[in-house]
């Protein structure tokens, strides 16, 4: 009996479901409920404006509010830490359509990886002199281990232009953005899809060389300046060579 009110009072907080009053408390009015609803589901649309940021402020208060609070509906939370509630809205803002801009998923994914970074573990970064011992007929077996808050985003629209000013015109190119924290500070690059082929690949764990056939010089890639790129930035905490150990 129990767990069947509590079943249906959150239903009612999350959906708006009615007939929950009265298994509460006889002749309760539907609007003092209405009190608790309002204060769920706008607790969990602010905490999804903190996550999403840029896209809260591109779709307007208002509008992103009401898709946060269709969400919420849809997806309540599952985890008891809220900072890692909403890691499902891109995708779900993909398949919502609400004649959305094209680009919004793009735009929360690219929120979403900064999010991700910030709460990420943290690492010790690598002193770029131990890469220095490592023998050079072996240096295209060399496999780096990245920071835990490095995340790569692949987007079909040009949103770090958007991201770092909103008034940009989004353009329907693919590009690469990489996010990561340096020194408590998280940043994001944008890379053309050549660079962003290197970067996948050496996140993915994959050797040098296997990084430069993936989007080295035939394709456009620098792979010397995207492992100065991570060096310079303290994205890098290891390594490991062929199938040994890693090295940190």
């Amino acid at each position: 009996m129990l767990a069947d009110t509590q079943r249906g009072f959150a239903a009612h907080l999350l959906c708006g479901e009615a007939g929950i009053e009265e298994s509460l408390r006889p002749g309760l009015p539907a609007a003092r409920l209405g009190v608790y609803r309002n204060t769920v589901m706008g607790s969990l649309a602010a905490v999804l404006g903190q996550a999403y940021p840029t896209v809260r402020r591109a779709l307007g208060e208002d509008r992103f509010t009401s898709l946060a609070c269709r969400f919420a509906a849809e997806n309540p939370p599952r985890r008891p830490m809220l900072w890692s509630y909403g890691g499902d809205l891109p995708g779900w803002l993909e398949a919502a359509g609400d004649a959305l801009p094209p680009w919004a998923p793009d735009l929360a994914r690219l929120d979403r990886a900064m999010h991700e970074a910030l709460f990420a573990a943290d690492a010790d970064p690598l002193d770029p002199a131990r890469l220095a011992s490592v023998p050079p007929d072996r240096v295209d077996t060399l496999r780096l281990v990245l920071h835990p808050s490095v995340r790569l985003i692949l987007a079909g629209w040009s949103v770090h232009a958007l991201w770092k000013d909103l008034d940009a015109v989004p353009r329907a190119e693919p590009e690469a953005v990489l996010v990561g924290r340096t020194d408590g500070e998280v940043r994001c690059a944008r890379l053309d899809p050549p660079d962003g082929a290197l970067a996948a690949a050496l996140i993915t764990g994959r050797t040098l060389s296997d990084a430069a056939a993936e989007g080295g010089p035939e394709g456009g890639g620098d792979l010397q300046a995207m492992l100065l790129r991570l060096l310079h930035n303290r994205l890098v905490v290891g390594y490991a060579l062929d199938a040994g150990p890693m090295e940190g």
